[in-house]
């Protein structure tokens, strides 16, 4: 049974970022579809849904603030309670977004 609690939010994770290229292994790239005032809450990424929270560096780059259609880099983990959470959300060119 403990097997079954770490393996479970282990493959999630591997889930959520296995969807990101070959190249691309240490994060998921996708556009930004919907995201809170705050920073902190659900963001819409790609069609995936991340959740930030006060753990979350948000790091909007040099050209201009992330928002809605922006290009994103999304890193995370998981807690030892077995949560995935999000550490970063790092705007990126667009070129990365496919």
């Amino acid at each position: 049974m403990k097997f079954v609690k770490v393996l479970l939010p282990l493959a999630a994770a591997a889930l959520i970022l296995g969807t990101a290229s070959a190249r691309d292994y240490d994060g998921f790239y996708g556009k930004v579809e919907q995201m809170p005032a705050t920073g902190n809450g659900d963001w819409v990424i790609g069609g995936k849904t991340f959740k930030a929270d006060q753990r979350t560096n948000i790091d909007h780059g040099r050209d201009q603030k992330i928002g809605v259609g922006s290009c994103v880099k999304v890193e995370g983990g998981i807690d030892r309670e077995g949560n995935f959470f999000v550490s970063e959300i790092e705007q990126k060119r667009d070129n990365r977004c496919r």
